[in-house]
C-alpha cells in the first residue's frame, strides 16, 4: 500500500502544474541597471534584437494555473510572478528609440538579455510609477539584506537634512510620496510607534532596498 501511495504521489507531481510566487527579497534580486518593470501578458516572446525577424530567444506561456517554458524558471525570468493575481513583471533595462520595445533581463546580474515588443505602452512602468501605483496600494517591505543605514528617517529628501528617527523592525510601511531616490513614508515599527519621514529606497549605484509588498 505504501509503495502505491509513493507511485501516485510521483505521478501527481508530473501531472499537476508546480510553480511558486516570485518576489524579490534580496538586494541582488533586482538588476542595478534596471529602469523599471514591464507587466507581461500571458505569452511572452523575447527576441535577440528589437525586431520580430531577429532570433527568438524564449517563448513563454503562463496563466494562473501553469507556467510553460522548459528553458528558464519563473524565478529567473520574473522580478515579480504572482499567477493567482494574474501579475507578472519583467525587469527592464532599456527601451529602443521608438519606445515600442523594452530590453529585459532574465537573471539578476544581467548576463542574459533580450527584447520584448510592447503590446500596450502602459505596461512599461519606470520605478517611480511602479512604486507610486503598487507601493501606495500595498505598502512596502525591506529587502532582507538592506543596509541598516537605509532605515534612517530624515526630515526631507536629502542626506544633509536632519535625522529624525530610525526604523528597527517595521510592521508596516506606507508610501505617500516618491522623489528621486527618496520615499516619504509612514512606518509602524515594532515599538508600535508611528514614524513619519523620508527614507532612501535606492542608492546611486541602482541598488534597491525596499519593494512594494504586493499581496
Amino acid at each position: 500500500m505504501k509503495k502505491i501511495l509513493v507511485i501516485l504521489t510521483f505521478l501527481l507531481g508530473l501531472i499537476l502544474p508546480v510553480h511558486a510566487d516570485v518576489m524579490p527579497y534580496y538586494v541582488n534580486n533586482i538588476n542595478t541597471n534596471s529602469i523599471g518593470v514591464y507587466q507581461a501578458s500571458n505569452q511572452i516572446k523575447i527576441y535577440k534584437e528589437p525586431n520580430e525577424n531577429s532570433q527568438l530567444l524564449l517563448n513563454i506561456l503562463w496563466d494562473n494555473k501553469s507556467y510553460n517554458c522548459p528553458d528558464i524558471s519563473a524565478s529567473n525570468l520574473f522580478a515579480v510572478f504572482l499567477p493567482k493575481k494574474d501579475l507578472a513583471f519583467l525587469t527592464v533595462t532599456d527601451e529602443n528609440d521608438n519606445e515600442d520595445w523594452v530590453e529585459v533581463v532574465y537573471n539578476s546580474n544581467g548576463e542574459r538579455k533580450g527584447w520584448v515588443k510592447k503590446d500596450d505602452e502602459y505596461r512599461f512602468m519606470n520605478w517611480r510609477t511602479f512604486f507610486n501605483i503598487y507601493g501606495r496600494k500595498y505598502g512596502l517591505y525591506y529587502m532582507k539584506d538592506a543596509p541598516e543605514e537605509t532605515k534612517t528617517i530624515y526630515s526631507s529628501n536629502s542626506e544633509d537634512s536632519q535625522t529624525i528617527g530610525k526604523i528597527t523592525l517595521p510592521q508596516n510601511v506606507k508610501l505617500t510620496s516618491v522623489k528621486g531616490n527618496w520615499l516619504l513614508i509612514i512606518a509602524f515599527d515594532i515599538d508600535k510607534l508611528q514614524k513619519i519621514g523620508w527614507i532612501k529606497w535606492r542608492n546611486i549605484s541602482g541598488e534597491i532596498y525596499l519593494f512594494p509588498d504586493i499581496k
